[in-house]
């Protein structure tokens, strides 16, 4: 019966035991708190990184700043327009300051390089450009149309065509690069002065669905009867955000002025579609609209320019958003009507939350426009930086809440009783004496 009771109370002693170990572990907590903290804060900034370092488009003003002693900004304006038969047609011009016209080009220059003059203390000097290049300052435009692309090969001594598929030709002008920097799998990109207007540059995927391969330099492209030769590859962006813009899709670079050899004449009179500003490669060349078009320009069926960015140094923080926004054609703040964006530093923590905060008001602001792969791809990479930085957040939140606790607990332990800890020291070798009695009985 001695055995039976001793039994009974080192079982009742086993399951106190159990409850002490069981309230070590809860106050263990601290340290597993820490622990997710750090998992999640790894996680969101790693993330952040990643997603950040993923679109060099965005940062092209910190590649500026790097050989400079000068701050830039990049600055971007998107504007509407009308496509008369969809995607498939260019965007054309609307009046009432909806859409940047090819004639505004020179009006922004003229405005920006005043700006820029002005700032480097070179207020009235000769304005534009100085041997065919603006000075201090970059900027390009382009627009986006979706038309039926074939590729042509020589065959037995004759072109035959090898494939045709839907392609996003991107039209540029100005020093489109220096703002997309790509990695090129062969050739370059269109030169900023246009030597020939029939030159192509296609992206990885159009060049791997024609050719499969990516060493096609000289080849040669139809689009609406038209022929380009191929004289560049950039590989595009290969990650879920990228997807998910359509920068995965069958895409190619053609010159701005391009656009009327392939879709035709955008006004009424039969002239080019610069009419009585002349030719774009005297705009190119010249930095002005000095041809000697003739004719009576439509100007709301020319075409438009879908995005104008700029490079802009400042001097004084916020000096650049200001002269930009002023610069614009029948721009104002309480009715804008073009959807101006300040890239830089746009994926900081508190541009981000301006941007996201009040709810709904970016989006708002956003509506109606149609904007281009990358800066779609730039508003997604926006959400889940978002997303990622909260994740941050509330991990840095446990971090701080589990080095409270600890704090706490080692305080605790400060305030406890030499003598009640002595005690407790003595009974744990007594129920360790009546186990080995009990084992050997």
């Amino acid at each position: 019966m001695r055995v039976v009771e001793k039994t009974k109370e080192i079982w009742s002693k086993e399951k106190e035991n159990t409850r002490k170990n069981f309230l070590k572990l809860i106050l263990a907590v601290p340290f597993w708190i820490i622990l997710g903290a750090l998992v999640l804060i790894g996680i969101g900034v790693g993330r952040a990184i990643f997603l950040s370092g993923s679109r060099p488009d965005q940062h092209v003003a910190e590649i500026w700043q790097s050989n400079s002693e000068v701050s830039f900004r990049h600055m971007s304006v998107y504007a509407g327009g009308i496509r008369v038969s969809g995607d498939t047609s260019p965007m054309t011009y609307i009046a009432g300051g909806k859409s940047i016209h090819y004639a505004d080009i020179p009006i922004i220059r003229k405005a920006l390089q005043s700006s820029a003059d002005t700032g480097s203390g070179a207020s009235g000097k000769n304005l534009g450009y100085v041997e065919g290049k603006l000075r201090g300052w970059e900027d390009c435009y382009s627009s986006t149309v979706m038309a039926t692309v074939s590729a042509m090969e020589f065959k037995d001594g004759k072109e035959v065509t090898t494939g045709t598929a839907n392609a996003q030709l991107v039209a540029v002008g100005g020093n489109y690069k220096a703002f997309h920097p790509y990695r090129y799998m062969s050739g370059g990109f269109l030169p900023e002065i246009p030597v020939d207007m029939n030159q192509i540059v296609i992206n990885d995927v159009l060049a791997w669905k024609f050719y499969r391969s990516y060493d096609v330099v000289g080849n040669k492209i139809i689009i609406n009867n038209q022929m380009f030769t191929i004289i560049g590859v950039v590989e595009e962006k290969n990650t879920k955000v990228a997807e998910l813009a359509g920068e995965q899709e069958n895409r190619a670079f053609i010159y701005f002025g391009a656009l009327g050899t392939i879709f035709g004449s955008k006004n009424s009179s039969g002239s080019d579609e610069f009419g009585d500003y002349g030719s774009y490669g005297d705009y190119e060349n010249n930095g002005d609209y000095s041809g000697s078009g003739s004719g009576t320009t439509d100007s709301e069926a020319d075409y438009a320019i879908q995005c104008y960015e700029a490079m802009l140094p400042e001097l004084v923080k916020g000096v650049a958003v200001t002269d930009f926004k002023n610069a614009l054609p029948s721009y104002s703040l309480t009715n804008p009507q073009v959807y101006v964006s300040n890239d830089t530093g746009r994926f900081g923590v508190f541009r981000i939350l301006d941007t996201m905060f009040p709810l709904g008001e970016t989006d708002r602001a956003r509506m109606g426009y149609e904007f281009p792969y990358w800066e779609r791809a730039a508003q997604l990479t926006e959400d889940r930086l978002f997303y990622d930085y909260m994740i941050t957040a509330f991990g840095i939140l446990l971090l701080f809440v589990g080095i409270v606790m600890i704090a706490l607990k080692f305080r605790a332990k400060k305030t406890v009783d030499p003598d009640d800890l002595e005690a407790d020291d003595i009974e744990d070798r007594n129920e360790k004496a009546e186990k080995e009695l009990i084992l050997k009985a």
